[in-house]
């Protein structure tokens, strides 16, 4: 396949939206529409185009973003469908930072849900085009006048009708383009032609003060001169077009088609910027897309596929791709032959010649490559440094499970199969506690950590179960005590013999551990002197009253006693750290406990059960912001522990119309009677004694 068109006829388009409000099957309706593929995929019955993972299919929902692309009088449309889900919502972001339109898709039944606002929302922080789309037009119980209220209500008025039903539910029959036909207003319209028709028109001519002015003084705007100046508003964010589409009986889809290939964005109508700088601090530099020049490109998504293997899809943003380009990894410097320059359509990989500014496309068996990394035909290492396309922001994912492997051997492969898997989804991690030493992985939501255990059942053969990881607590002393401790053992032949004395203080927080040999007279031997001090680190690291390390205290080794034959190193470490525990348990123990700073944002109408919420959970409240939107942002501090499992108890009591973030801050003590539920824990763990 050899390009045959130009940067402008290009229109990269995501679809976005809640989960169910029919994305994918209008992805299929569209290709089918265009003659793209010559059968109409159906999500319910499993055959759609781009529903194509098996967990997908089973869940009929979808989880990754699948590519897809067609011809639409002379434009080129390439076509991400992204998931719907919160929970996945690292894929939607990939998606729109590689496009410069966006479907965001409304259920006609269920109207505007929680994710649909987040993405509407990011689409314009991006400065995308944005069309809304009211799909399921023949379901029971649609009302559009009340979705196309509720939509201007929630985005504002510059979203507009440009067409308008014939009907709705069982009735509908089709869509009045009000641009070309507003004379009259059939009965079976739920809003009138001539009164979409003056919205169209008075949100555009505001942007042209002769336009207005003809307007105003009665004049009839040509149908060609008014979607020349819609594109124009669609490109500063003024004007949202809003469509109704039937994907069951293919009604409104070649109109949606018309419009995004009439009044959608191109590349060249999208800023995008860079930087020269290695570290990513420098000036900001708009990257130009030209279909002649530096090669510029960015990967927005990866994929370990069983047969190709490693995919990384391509957005580029200027110059040229062919299979003989030498790559270039900026961040890595490494390098790699393209080979083979594929176009995708849903599991097929069709290959091309070559592919130029604004295509997406997708190449093989560069391994180092990863999302948000930049991709040139010229090294970093040349007299003026490469752009580097600004990085692609993720949530951080905030809902943490410790795993372990069903099969006593295979935690190794474990690991590197959930490395492969965290490879492909920004949103989702793994980490080995230093601490805990709990392999740890993190993600949006339970509901994406079964996705991920699930997809390592079926690509790797391996199985695991999770649980809510401990606490990384520390502990620590609040006063000085010592103690003393004579190991004492005979066996039979050479026994084992050692005595040490220590005293403990505590330290500054963060100034860690600090041993002290003030041993006089050769009470102990120079040589076991080292034995006591790793006795004790070790004894540290194990902990005293609850398993957990001991930080911010100094020792002192101030007397002991030995035998000639029986002591060892051995000997003392074991004095050492039995001496230790004792001086430690003497001296008040205190436990820590990390603390986090959390974002929430959540509908203004849930502040109280938020804030109300965080006063059970030991947390304050520190600040607070109103955003656009109805949005209330709510800034607080609260101990780890008490919100490891927050994600899914802010979702249900928002509806799942909150979201979080949080960092770390710093270690505070615990308080009493925490402290004591805590090492009460403890000691009966210790005993063998099951907790209910």
């Amino acid at each position: 396949m050899t390009t045959t068109y130009h940067i402008a006829d290009i229109r990269n388009v995501a679809l976005a939206g809640h989960g169910a409000s029919g994305k994918t099957s209008l992805a299929d309706a569209l290709l089918f529409a265009s003659g793209a593929t010559s059968r109409k995929g159906s999500v319910d019955d499993g055959t759609s185009l781009l529903d194509v993972d098996d967990e997908e299919k089973r869940r009929h929902f979808t989880i990754d973003c699948h590519l897809g692309h067609l011809a639409w009088d002379g434009r080129q449309i390439h076509l991400i469908d992204t998931p719907g889900y919160p929970d996945f919502i690292g894929n939607a972001l990939s998606a729109l930072a590689a496009v410069e339109n966006v479907v965001i898709a409304v259920s006609g039944p269920s109207g505007i849900e929680s994710n649909t606002r987040r993405l509407f929302n990011e689409a314009g922080r991006l400065g995308l085009g944005r069309f809304v789309v009211v799909t399921k037009m023949d379901a029971e119980n649609v009302d559009y006048r009340s979705d196309l209220a509720a939509i201007r209500e929630s985005f504002g008025n510059m979203c507009v009708p440009f067409n308008v039903p014939i009907g709705q539910g069982a009735s509908f029959e089709g869509v009045i383009d009000v641009i070309q036909s507003h004379d009259e207003d059939p009965p079976a319209c739920p809003v009138a032609p001539t009164e979409a028709y003056r919205m169209v028109v008075e949100q555009i001519v505001e942007l042209d003060e002769d336009l207005m002015m003809r307007y105003l003084e009665g004049e009839t705007i040509a149908p060609d001169e008014l979607r020349k100046t819609a594109h124009d508003a669609i490109a500063q964010g003024k004007l949202v077009p809003v469509l109704c589409v039937c994907t069951r009986k293919d009604l409104g889809i070649r109109e949606l088609l018309d419009l995004v290939a009439g009044c959608g964005l191109s590349p060249d109508d999208i800023h995008r910027f860079g930087t020269r700088s290695a570290d990513g601090d420098g000036p900001e530099e708009e990257i130009t897309p030209v279909e002649d020049g530096t090669l510029v490109a960015q990967v927005f998504k990866t994929m370990n596929d069983q047969f190709m293997g490693k995919m990384s899809y391509l957005r580029i943003l200027s110059g040229r791709l062919s299979p003989d380009t030498t790559l270039v990894n900026l961040r890595s410097g490494k390098t790699a032959k393209a080979g083979h320059v594929y176009m995708v359509q849903g599991k097929q990989q069709e290959e091309v010649a070559e592919a130029i500014a604004g295509d997406m496309v997708a190449i093989v068996k560069f391994d180092d490559l990863h999302v948000s990394d930049t991709v040139s035909n010229v090294g970093g290492n040349t007299t003026v440094p490469q752009l580097r396309v600004r990085p692609i922001r993720f949530p951080m994912p905030m809902v943490p499970r410790a795993v372990e492997p069903k099969a006593r051997d295979d935690e190794a492969k474990i690991s590197v199969g959930l490395s492969k898997i965290a490879d492909e989804d920004p949103t989702f991690s793994i980490r080995r506690d230093a601490q805990t030493h709990e392999l740890v992985i993190s993600g949006m939501s339970d509901l994406h950590l079964d996705v991920i255990q699930q997809r390592l059942k079926n690509r790797y053969r391996l199985e695991m179960s999770t649980h809510v990881p401990h606490v990384p607590y520390l502990e620590t002393i609040l006063g000085e005590s010592e103690a003393n401790h004579r190991h004492k053992k005979q066996t039979g032949g050479r026994g084992q013999f050692a005595e040490v004395h220590l005293r403990v203080r505590p330290r500054q927080r963060g100034e860690g551990f600090h041993f002290v040999d003030a041993v006089k007279g050769g009470t102990i031997p120079g040589p076991y002197i080292p034995a006591v001090e790793k006795g004790v680190r070790e004894q540290m690291e194990k902990g005293v009253v609850s398993g957990n390390q001991v930080v911010d205290v100094e020792v002192e080794v101030f007397f002991g006693k030995d035998h000639p034959v029986d002591s060892s190193e051995q000997a003392f470490k074991t004095a050492a750290a039995t001496a230790f525990r004792k001086a430690f348990e003497a001296a008040r123990p205190a436990l820590l406990e990390p603390m986090v700073t959390i974002e929430i944002t959540v509908p203004a109408e849930k502040f109280g059960d938020i804030s109300g919420d965080f006063s059970t959970r030991r947390g304050h409240i520190t600040g607070m912001d109103t955003l656009p939107g109805g949005q209330q942002v709510i800034r607080a501090e609260v101990p780890l522990a008490e919100v490891l499992t927050y994600a899914s108890q802010l979702k249900s009591m928002t509806g799942g119309q909150g979201s979080f973030t949080m960092d770390f801050k710093s270690y505070d003590p615990v308080p009493p009677n925490v402290q004591q539920q805590i090492v009460e824990k403890y000691k009966k763990s210790r005993a063998g004694i099951e907790e209910e």
